[in-house]
């Protein structure tokens, strides 16, 4: 069997496997024609790249057009059929704990990458349709599946009894040392700490505690800019076919599940009114020769290439142009890149 990741000719990554190059640009076109809102157009294209079975990101497309129902039954039909798919390629005991391609390291190996996103999108709409019990199997699942990259996660499901999830111990209530901070900020993922801060304040208010994990949290500031400025998330399924760490696809995955707990009052008025915070969220324009502050949170516009850079006006941003195209189009590039994962 050819190690993971390597030995494959084709277009590798966007099903979990081989992709053709055909299926690939059908895929593409039929995305591009649902941003645009025309879903009728995009459907042929979208079955068309279905033809090629590892092509599970086509499926999750196609669902998001279908009845609540109707789209569940048919993810639970492609996620079998990524699972297959996995063990032919990773062996029949992939998803046991101690293979060596096991579930726990799924995150590192890239034709796992595909079958784990539609997952989400299966949990995600699980949860949309009220089916607790079952977005709590797919999820726990898929923690399994993501848990090498911290490594604690898949600890606890080791000490957790057979079927009971992931164990919890009781939430710290005493502020954390310079010491703990410090081990904390040299990996930080943008979820976790929003989670832990908002639940900090809504266990104790304004504590030492609360403002540790929010300051922390400020300075991936994608989360607050849309909470203070009251800019409402898609409700809609996320299947951007990129993800970056702690950039904004996991800003609309904390959101899409937490917005509404944010934007209470208590804790809307407890982030909008915290200098630190403010500091992180008001951006300046990006403009060298300007460096002009925004006056409130989200108001000015950003590149529409790179999606990277604000401007106070198109005066800035064209002035801006020579400095940034280089960058800007280096960045799309790679955008680009890694749609093909």
């Amino acid at each position: 069997m050819p190690r993971p990741g390597f030995g494959f000719e084709g277009f590798m990554g966007i099903g979990g496997g081989t992709v053709s190059k055909e299926s690939e640009a059908n895929l593409k076109r039929g995305q591009e024609l649902i941003e645009k809102r025309k879903p009728t157009e995009a459907l042929p294209f979208l079955l068309k790249a279905m033809e090629d079975p590892n092509n599970l990101d086509a499926s999750s497309s196609v669902a998001l057009m279908l009845p609540q129902d109707l789209a569940i039954e048919f993810l639970q039909k492609a996620e079998l059929n990524g699972r297959r798919h996995l063990h032919s390629v990773l062996g029949p005991d992939c998803f046991e704990l101690t293979s060596e391609y096991g579930a726990p390291h799924f995150w590192g190996i890239l034709e796992t990458r595909p079958y784990m996103r539609l997952l989400g999108t299966l949990v995600r709409s699980y949860v949309d349709a009220g089916r607790w019990n079952e977005a709590h199997h797919e999820h726990r699942i898929l923690r399994i599946c993501q848990s090498d990259n911290m490594g604690q996660p898949l600890a606890r499901e080791r000490r957790s009894p057979p079927g009971s999830g992931i164990d919890f111990s009781p939430p710290r209530r005493t502020p954390m040392t310079d010491a703990q901070i410090a081990k904390m900020n040299k990996w930080v993922d943008l979820q976790v700490i929003y989670s832990a801060a908002l639940a900090a304040f809504t266990l104790d208010g304004d504590s030492s505690l609360a403002r540790q994990y929010l300051h922390m949290a400020a300075q991936y500031p994608l989360v607050l800019i849309k909470v203070i400025g009251k800019f409402q998330e898609r409700a809609d399924v996320d299947t951007h076919p990129t993800r970056t760490m702690n950039g904004s696809e996991d800003a609309r995955d904390h959101l899409w599940l937490a917005q509404d707990l944010w934007m209470q009052d208590a804790p809307w008025n407890w982030v909008s009114r915290d200098p630190f915070v403010q500091a992180w969220v008001l951006r300046e324009c990006s403009n060298v020769q300007c460096k002009k502050r925004e006056e409130r949170v989200g108001q000015w516009q950003k590149c529409a290439g790179c999606k990277q850079q604000w401007y106070c006006s198109r005066v800035c941003q064209k002035s801006h142009w020579p400095d940034h195209k280089k960058a800007c189009k280096e960045t799309q590039r790679r955008e680009e890149s890694m749609r093909m994962w």
